[in-house]
């Protein structure tokens, strides 16, 4: 339909341009249908339904001021609904989360907040019209029993014409309101779980729940538009500035800019690019067009120059300032070239006309609407109709419509600058990308809402459960949870060194050894055992052995790995903080050796009496993970070597596939040993990133490291990094250096550098 770029711009290099990509990753192809084999069944805790029910019309009553007609709660009862209502579904979503975890379906997740925005959505609507109803009931009495002023009755019957004339502005203010709310939730609670358990790529975008056309009755209505989105467009198929027709423009723009000016970069980040080299789909243009942020990238010369000068006047580094001078320049270029276009088109001066009539256009809508008014602005021949149609309004509304601000504004339009028509194609053009993006969102989650039966009748839950097809989303007190069994395990083995000797120290000044154990080592261990879902399974004078069980069908216990290395990180720090102290009173300092074995099976119990005994050679492995080799320690201390943890294997590759047994020699100083094992199961709990860092305060290179969050039992986050290692092949006797094996080793790093230096490159990589 269109054709351009044909200036200089065809020929530059826009490859630099920080352009990034919207992402909706929303599907729900993995959740059965229900027994109606079309919708999805679910369930939603009736808590939490009840919850919903108590706000709502509270919110409505607040929005609509007719306090006559309902009871406003006083801010400490609002402040408790909100609370609970919050609660309510944090909780729901919550479990639902550990629903998909343990369904290996992060569908289940999307599936539960849908249902959730279906649910309140049509709440609003259902409380909104028994609202209306209320009045109209009250009014209906009044006049029967004659016991108001006919005054009274005409203020009532005169508001609630207002409530029902602006029921779209209404329903947008209530659904807005009580989406931030969840949006509160999942940005302070639920945000950090999704991404621990499924990564950053898999949530909804933020902007979802700020979607006012979920709550409109009309999405295309010209005082929606202007109101949300801060443009209007024509609706009909034969106007130049309908939807289709600035979408289609805008697709063959950015495809010039995204095709004709694209770097031969292969690799590229999944949000932020630089343009691939091959062609681009239809979709991924309109994933460019739907980041708001890439309009003033492209085209926002003018916001760059202030930029420039406010950056001049600082005194900022001049190479930033000449950076800005090129990004003008292109923007410059691509302006100028949008700018053709949408004239070509004969739009801009619609567009124009479209914001040069804000100040005055509401002095006749209504009765008309904004569409007549541009009309009026731009088309000679549509005057005389407007004209002709405010003068029989004037006897109905019985008041004067003056022309004389529209003919004012026409003028001003005639005279207008080139350079402000610029500017606003470039605010028109933010208003189009962020309806574009809302609607389409809209039209993606509202599909999903049709195919969701939201049901509570008996007979279609007991049928769907029956059949396994029924979503339950329930908040834990509402469900009943017995003890399940234990489908695996972890085993923690902590080691102290040098146990007999600090003993035989102790006892030696007449100190007491098993007190210096219990308040340095047992008993701070002991208080955190909660935390992390850990049990004891054994002590001894030098050593403690924990687990961590994993139960059938309890998603929200399956992170026993991630847990057992924080607890061992745990036991490190608090040996160092009781060291220091030993430092200062001249008592022995403690050192660790920890190993951490994952079985994927249950262990075994004895009882002895009322004592429980557990058995699992998970224990056995462990205990040589946290063991350290005289002769390596002897050796490698001296180095003082920049890792707390190296394994060796001596014996040769035949024998070590001929045992499943673990005939490494280690050095494990105050390190942790997590078995391959282990790692894996970690790599399923929890969302890791993989670095390859240097390390120059450990004089170290190229270091592998994999690094996540995961969830306390408290609902805290505790961030972990694992270095990984290959196992080097050593002379048994000379314990001379040998090549490299195949098989790696997992330490679970302590080190506050390696900590500062993790989080800062995650910062990095997930900067925008």
């Amino acid at each position: 339909m269109f054709s351009f770029i044909k200036n200089s711009s065809k020929h530059a290099d826009f490859s630099s341009l920080p352009l990034s990509r919207y992402s909706l990753n929303f599907s729900l192809n993995q959740i059965v249908p229900g027994v109606d084999n079309v919708r999805h069944d679910v369930y939603l805790s009736p808590s939490f339904c009840e919850a919903a029910d108590n706000i709502v019309p509270q919110i409505i009553a607040k929005n609509v001021q007719l306090n006559e007609f309902f009871r406003i709660d006083k801010p400490a009862v609002w402040a408790k609904k909100v609370t609970g209502f919050k609660q309510c579904y944090h909780q729901l979503i919550e479990n639902a989360i550990y629903k998909s975890k343990q369904e290996n379906n992060p569908q289940i997740d999307l599936l539960a907040q849908t249902a959730v925005m279906k649910l309140l959505i049509e709440d609003i609507r259902s409380q909104f019209d028994k609202t209306t109803t209320k009045i109209k009931n009250l009014i209906r009495k009044d006049q029967l029993t004659d016991r108001h002023k006919k005054e009274d009755t005409a203020n009532r019957k005169e508001a609630l014409s207002n409530v029902l004339q602006n029921k779209d502005i209404f329903l947008r203010k209530v659904g807005l309101q009580l989406f931030s709310m969840l949006a509160d939730v999942n940005n302070e609670k639920l945000k950090t779980i999704r991404e621990a358990n499924f990564g950053a790529e898999k949530l909804l975008p933020d902007d979802i729940l700020e979607n006012p056309i979920f709550h409109s009755l009309n999405p295309y209505h010209d005082a929606f538009l202007i109101d949300e989105y801060d443009v209007i467009f024509g609706r009909r198929r034969e106007d130049l500035d309908n939807y289709d027709n600035l979408i289609d423009l805008l697709e063959q723009l950015f495809r010039s800019i995204i095709d004709k000016n694209s770097p031969q970069e292969k690799e590229l980040d999944d949000s932020t690019s630089n343009m691939s080299d091959r062609p681009a789909s239809t979709t991924e243009i309109y994933n460019y067009l739907k980041q708001i942020e890439n309009i003033d990238s492209l085209l926002n010369y003018f916001g760059t120059l202030e930029n420039i000068k406010k950056n001049k006047k600082k005194k900022l580094d001049p190479l930033d300032i000449e950076h800005l001078k090129d990004l003008a320049a292109k923007q410059k270029m691509i302006l100028q070239d949008f700018f053709k276009a949408f004239k070509k088109a004969r739009l801009i001066q619609r567009i124009s006309a479209s914001y040069e009539m804000r100040s005055v256009y509401q002095n006749y809508c209504p009765p008309l609407v904004p569409q007549q008014i541009l009309l009026f602005m731009i088309d000679p021949k549509s005057r005389k109709i407007v004209q002709k149609r405010l003068k029989q309004l004037k006897k109905i509304y019985r008041k004067p419509f003056s022309l004389g601000p529209l003919k004012k504004q026409i003028k001003k339009l005639q005279y207008l600058h080139v350079k402000d028509k610029k500017k606003y194609l470039i605010r028109f053009l933010k208003g189009i990308a962020h309806y574009h993006r809302d609607i389409e969102n809209y039209k993606v989650l509202s599909e999903a809402m049709d195919r969701i039966n939201l049901t509570t009748d008996d007979k279609i839950l007991n049928l769907s459960r029956a059949n396994n097809t029924l979503y339950e989303f329930l908040l834990s007190s509402e469900k009943w949870e017995d003890e399940k069994p234990i489908i695996n395990h972890v085993v923690i083995k902590a080691d102290v060194r040098g146990s007999t000797d600090i003993t035989h120290q102790m006892i030696k000044r007449g100190l007491n050894p098993a007190s210096y154990f219990s308040l340095n080592f047992f008993n701070p261990i002991s208080n955190i055992l909660k935390d992390y879902g850990a049990v004891k399974v054994f002590i001894e004078g030098d050593a403690i052995i924990l687990a961590i069980f994993e139960r059938e069908k309890t998603p929200e216990g399956w992170y026993g790995v991630a847990r057992a290395c924080g607890i061992a990180m745990n036991m490190l720090f608090i040996i160092k903080r009781y060291n220091d102290k030993s430092k200062k009173n001249q008592l022995p300092i403690l050192e660790l050796g920890i190993g951490i074995n994952y079985l994927e099976s249950s262990p075994t119990f004895l009882f002895d009496g009322n004592q429980r005994i557990m058995i699992s050679s998970a224990i056995n492995i462990a205990d040589r993970q946290s063991s350290c080799s005289k002769p390596l320690h002897k050796i490698i201390s001296k180095k003082r070597p920049p890792f707390n943890l190296y394994v060796y294997q001596t014996a040769s590759e035949e024998d070590m596939f001929k045992t499943s047994d673990d005939i490494s020699l280690r050095y494990n100083l105050n390190g942790i040993d997590l078995n391959p094992e282990g790692f894996k199961k970690l790599s399923r709990e929890i969302n890791l990133t993989t670095l390859k860092a240097d390390l120059p305060e450990l004089n170290m290179k190229n270091v592998k490291l994999h690094t996540g969050k995961f969830p306390l039992t408290s609902g805290r986050f505790q961030r972990l990094v694992i270095r990984e290692s290959k196992i080097r092949q050593v002379n048994p006797d000379t314990f001379e250096l040998l090549k490299p094996t195949n098989r790696s080793y997992f330490e679970v790093c302590t080190h506050p550098a390696v900590y500062l230096h993790v989080r800062t490159q995650v910062k990095t990589n997930t900067r925008p």
